[in-house]
């Protein structure tokens, strides 16, 4: 019978470092090789071979809450930078290496294809999940690894460049309809992304383009000291059918020194609860969803998200 010898396998948590900066995992750091492939069918012999027609990496990792690399994180939100239609790989290629205690992978392009949602509070940290993605190599050939990656196996020293006073929970409080909004809990603001592929016959996806980017952010209002929440929100909710729904500016921030700052030039009403109860206040969870704000024939910012 075939023995197991214990100190071979690997295990252990790992560090990520791109774009210059340097990244910690609140968990497990997850790397996924997507392979999509086509069947070769036979009418006698049925299925007689499958064969690869596009490879993709995905990263998955929570950042564990350093309030820093706000720009690497949230790049989208620039109109200018990332118009709509444009590439999210950019002209050259970016290397995302992820160094364990005993091994090293590096994925040679790569971009973050999920911004982590925000999560602003005094009981929680900011960031949840990032997913970055990895494509060919630009000008690589596609059936080589090397055109992908590199992965290692030896005894590396991790970085040791956290700076834990940078993981600040913190209370925040929102700008909204002409309102100082107080939440229950925290605020959370969720980002989805299109995007749309460039594929090459015999190459599969070489780029990966912005279709679409939206945000939606959500809290409960205290209502202490707000007591025009009700009838605003009420007021604004109230537009005659087929008439634009309300907009306004949209800001939530700390006066945390470190803590972060999110803000929208637009965001629309999109719902609210009331609530008649002995153990919930009056305002329940109201939602605001993002709008392109067109201002002399140009884009403004989407949002930005940056460091008080």
């Amino acid at each position: 019978m075939a023995t197991i010898d214990r100190s071979e396998i690997i295990r252990g948590p790992a560090v990520l470092q791109y774009s210059t900066e340097t990244f910690y995992s609140k968990g497990d750091v997850v790397v996924t090789v997507e392979q999509t492939t086509f069947d070769k069918e036979s009418d006698v012999f049925g299925i007689i071979g499958r064969a690869v027609t596009d490879r993709q990496v995905k990263i998955r990792f929570t950042p564990v809450g350093e309030i820093e690399a706000l720009t690497v994180l949230y790049p989208y939100g620039d109109a200018s930078d990332y118009p709509i239609g444009s590439s999210v790989f950019g002209a050259a290629d970016s290397a995302l290496t992820i160094v364990g205690s005993l091994n090293k992978l590096i994925v040679y392009n790569c971009a973050i294809t999920q911004m982590p949602s925000l999560t602003l509070g005094a009981g929680t940290t900011a960031f949840g999940e990032c997913e970055m993605t990895g494509l060919i190599k630009r000008d690589a050939e596609p059936n080589l690894a090397a055109s992908y990656w590199a992965y290692t196996e030896s005894t590396n020293v991790l970085p040791d460049s956290m700076d834990a006073a940078t993981v600040l929970a913190a209370q925040y409080q929102a700008t909204y309809m002409g309102l100082t909004v107080h939440p229950v809990n925290a605020f959370t603001v969720d980002f989805d992304m299109t995007l749309s592929p460039v594929i090459a016959d015999g190459t599969g996806t070489i780029d990966l383009r912005l279709q679409d980017l939206q945000f939606s952010t959500s809290w409960e209002p205290l209502s202490q000291g707000d007591p025009g929440v009700p009838s605003t929100t009420l007021a604004n909710l109230a537009n005659g059918i087929g008439a634009e729904v309300f907009s306004g500016a949209l800001t939530i921030a700390t006066t945390t020194s470190g803590g972060i700052s999110f803000a929208a030039d637009k965001a629309c009403l999109s719902n609210t609860d009331i609530m008649w109860s002995t153990t919930n206040n009056l305002n329940g969870p109201l939602t605001v969803v993002s709008k392109r704000d067109i201002n002399a024939g140009a884009l403004d910012n989407l949002f930005t998200v940056s460091v008080v």
